[in-house]
């Protein structure tokens, strides 16, 4: 062979490795993108951040029960079952716990429109007088 001929072979030989090592870079760089996609975003349980925002008014109960009855709020006010956010405080006041205060039915109210259908949060702008 020629000195020409063994360049030509060394350089082949280099894009090969090159190309190789490309391929392995690439295919590394692809299990990593495909671990981070595979890996289930971290999102917060609405349920929980309710029952956490009530918590600090003092409005303790089972886990499931009060944004269930939050959402039963939600709907009722939607619908047209409870006109107001007086007729919702109360609905509320029959089934939040005995001795839940006005205050405390309100602050459930106005939490519960916040977390669940903050598209009536006009609602709560005129409360008339019961």
């Amino acid at each position: 062979m020629t000195m020409s001929g063994r360049e030509t072979y060394s350089g082949t030989i280099r894009r090969m490795k090159a190309m190789n090592v490309l391929r392995s870079a690439g295919f590394a760089l692809a299990a990593v993108a495909a671990v981070i996609g595979m890996s289930a975003p971290a999102f917060a349980d609405p349920d929980t951040d309710f029952d956490n925002q009530i918590g600090h008014f003092g409005i303790y109960g089972p886990h499931d029960y009060n944004p269930y009855l939050a959402k039963i709020v939600c709907h009722r006010l939607g619908v047209g079952v409870d006109p107001d956010a007086a007729a919702a405080a109360h609905f509320l006041s029959n089934n939040l716990p005995r001795g839940t205060t006005q205050v405390q039915t309100y602050q459930f109210l106005g939490s519960a429109i916040a977390q669940y259908c903050p598209d009536l949060q006009g609602k709560l702008q005129n409360i008339p007088a019961r």
